[in-house]
């Protein structure tokens, strides 16, 4: 679809924004693709954003709303409805297909990675490729597929579901550094691969829900070289095998198996890092509801000090920028909108309630909740 430039003084409710918007002093008021409605326009234009570029079609701006579609919200209240923003993604008919397909490529992949560990024949990993991207045709982007993976976490969280969450972030972040699509289908096999070595140790400790004893913790620790040992012998990629040795080293020489530092850690080993601990904070709590996303990040934030910075900040970047202009619950029990992103301080955004505004990267105080 093509693209014009449009003066914000121009703009009207229910056209679509093609690119993000940013103030001056670069912190995002909205993202790619936003219909707008008036009070984004009106915040452009207190933000003082000029113009922006939004779709056209053959008769002028394309309209993805009607404007009586599009009414004001007032931020003072609890949004209609007792839903939260996890449970209604749970309660589309979109999550439900999901979830299906799912289910059914979850079955299919402990099939498969179980005669790939007693075959010496790789010619299942074209079938592992093709269920990872029947999953992904089931989500509109990249960040709408973030969203359903939160919200399968109340359901299962074994070592194969795992594998195919984190194969499947493997994918976004690939598809943001603009990998050649050979690359992303080598990466996405990494995190399907990435914790092979987890089959080798028995279930009652992988599930283990208390506290491990030494030598259980030291033999969980142990499975990125059993992984390794096992692909070693198979015909793949030799980045598959570095990533089930490498996946829990960190940048400051505090992973294992080998305390390596960052230039010794493949990048690709660094991309399924990250999407190891996501998957594994957004599924360590899954008798809740839905965790907020803004928590997760908050908590990389604080131990960015392990993994690789730019592509850390990148995934934490492209990720919270998916919230602006979500509603929120504040911990003072305000209700309230996300409207700024601060670059410096992703998990502290901006957030305007019916009368005040709060700059959480400035008030330590308050914090967000949850997504409403």
């Amino acid at each position: 679809m093509d693209t014009k430039k449009i003066l914000t003084a121009n703009l009207k409710p229910g056209m679509v924004s093609s690119e993000a918007a940013y103030t001056f002093s670069n912190h995002l008021v909205i993202q790619s693709n936003t219909t707008l409605t008036p009070d984004i326009i009106d915040k452009l234009k207190y933000y003082a954003v000029k113009s922006i570029k939004i779709y056209m079609s053959e008769d002028g701006p394309y309209i993805a709303k009607q404007p009586e579609e599009l009414s004001k919200t007032d931020n003072s209240e609890k949004p209609s409805g007792d839903s939260t923003y996890f449970e209604r993604i749970q309660q589309s008919n979109e999550f439900k297909e999901f979830k299906e397909i799912f289910t059914i490529s979850v079955e299919k992949f402990k099939k498969e990675i179980n005669e790939l560990i007693l075959k010496n024949t790789t010619d299942i990993i074209s079938d592992m490729l093709k269920e990872t991207n029947t999953i992904l045709s089931k989500a509109r982007n990249p960040l709408h597929l973030l969203d359903m993976l939160q919200c399968l976490h109340g359901y299962d969280d074994m070592t194969y579901m795992h594998s195919i969450n984190v194969a499947l972030i493997c994918h976004i972040i690939g598809s943001w550094i603009n990998l050649p699509p050979a690359d992303i289908d080598t990466l996405v096999t990494c995190g399907l691969l990435h914790d092979i070595g987890k089959l080798k140790i028995p279930v009652k400790i992988i599930t283990k829900p208390g506290k491990l004893t030494d030598e259980e913790f030291e033999l969980v620790r142990s499975h990125p070289q059993m992984g390794y040992d096992i692909l070693s012998t198979k015909d793949l990629d030799e980045r598959i095998k570095l990533v089930a040795l490498q996946h829990h080293e960190r940048i400051n020489r505090t992973g294992y198996p080998n305390h390596l530092t960052a230039s010794e850690i493949h990048q690709f080993s660094s991309i399924v890092a990250i999407a190891d601990v996501y998957d594994a904070m957004t599924s360590n709590r899954a008798y809740r509801k839905g965790i907020c996303p803004f928590t997760v990040i908050a908590t990389l934030e604080k131990e960015k000090e392990l993994y690789d910075p730019g592509l850390l900040y990148l995934f934490m970047k492209r990720t919270i920028e998916a919230y602006i202009n979500v509603e929120v619950l504040l911990s003072n029990d305000e209700y309230g909108k996300v409207v700024l992103i601060n670059q410096n301080l992703l998990s502290r955004p901006v957030v305007v309630t019916k009368n005040n505004t709060y700059d959480l990267s400035r008030d330590f105080s308050i914090d967000i909740k949850a997504l409403i």
